[in-house]
């Protein structure tokens, strides 16, 4: 993936952030972050939000950030719900069956722009986090990998930070389906691909060095961030990620707030 590097001398006129690990922790506030992001809005900085989950549509996100403190609205919010259904529409005829492991907000999502979701030979696999993913949903999408069905991924990552600890995430299942069908070379979507941080990008109108990415893990926010030419900024924190060769953030804070100065942050006066 070919990185652009982005000037580190000019102010931050836009921020695009992840949700989990950085607006909140699973059901609990980042409080500096709701402070930090309350006073960007008061004071006019545009901002927008980038995420792997695929459970809740961005309406739910918006209406999640807004009971914590955060104003937010959908359009601010991209998720590889959208990332889905973009591919779907460009590669695939309607007419084109689709298998699908998820929670009900991207199965809507598939059938609202018009593609039939069946476990009768599927032609496309999507995968994305089931909290009730058994062992005959498994069964299926192997099968189909098995009879050359295209395996959609909505994200790589293998874990997902809960209010108790990690979950399993979507990486565990595309992993398990990829070693029962070696053959098969999933499309994986989501950060560190960059195309939800263009997205939010061209929603914010900013221009791309004058906005940085905030995330809390290297592989995915910082990598996503990176490949899209922008200044990316690690949000420290006690989830455990792995290094990743050549992908380094630009900086590191503690906390939100380490941003939100005026002498730091380039927001209108």
């Amino acid at each position: 993936m070919e990185q652009r590097i982005a000037p580190a001398n000019h102010p931050i006129r836009g921020v695009i952030s992840d949700l989990d690990g950085v607006a909140y922790r699973g059901d609990t506030p980042i409080d500096d972050s709701v402070k930090a992001f309350r006073g960007w809005s008061e004071r006019g900085l545009p901002y927008a939000f980038v995420t792997n989950n695929s459970t809740k549509s961005a309406a739910q996100f918006a209406a999640k950030l807004s009971r914590i403190g955060i104003p937010a609205e959908p359009s601010q919010v991209f998720t590889t719900i959208s990332a889905v259904t973009s591919l779907l529409e460009r590669r695939w005829p309607r007419t084109t069956p689709v298998f699908a492991i998820g929670e009900r907000p991207l199965l809507e999502a598939i059938e609202d722009i018009g593609y039939h979701l069946t476990d009768v030979k599927p032609k496309i696999v999507v995968l994305g986090f089931d909290a009730t993913l058994d062992y005959a949903k498994l069964r299926t999408a192997v099968r189909a990998a098995l009879a050359g069905a295209t395996v959609i991924a909505t994200n790589p990552d293998v874990l997902t930070p809960v209010h108790d600890g990690y979950d399993p995430c979507v990486g565990v299942i595309t992993a398990a389906v990829a070693a029962a069908v070696p053959n098969t070379k999933p499309i994986v979507l989501g950060k560190p691909q960059p195309f939800l941080i263009e997205q939010a990008l061209a929603h914010l109108g900013t221009a791309r060095h004058e906005t940085v990415m905030v995330g809390d893990q290297i592989g995915t926010d910082i990598a996503a961030g990176k490949a899209a030419g922008m200044r990316s900024i690690l949000l420290a924190s006690d989830v455990p990620f792995n290094a990743v060769a050549d992908v380094v953030p630009d900086r590191i804070i503690a906390s939100l707030l380490d941003l939100a100065e005026p002498e730091t942050v380039g927001w209108p006066r």
